[in-house]
């Protein structure tokens, strides 16, 4: 299960994020299977045509898939 939260933006301090950074889409548990987050990344991507990737936040304890913004 995911929560969508629009709007707030990952940090900088992901080495896969862009300098400007990219808005979060989704958020998974950190206690939960990574592959899910994984997997939501790869069909936003597919799905939208725009680059989408994930990573565990520390701060949030959770997975996040996030959106590249232009």
């Amino acid at each position: 299960m995911s929560a969508t939260l629009a709007g707030a933006v990952a940090t900088a301090a992901c080495r896969l994020c862009p300098p400007q950074g990219g808005e979060v889409v989704a958020v998974y548990p950190g206690d939960g299977p990574a592959h899910r987050a994984a997997h939501r990344a790869w069909e936003e991507s597919t799905t939208t045509g725009l680059p989408h990737h994930d990573h565990y936040d520390p701060v949030l304890d959770a997975f996040v898939v996030v959106r590249h913004q232009d």
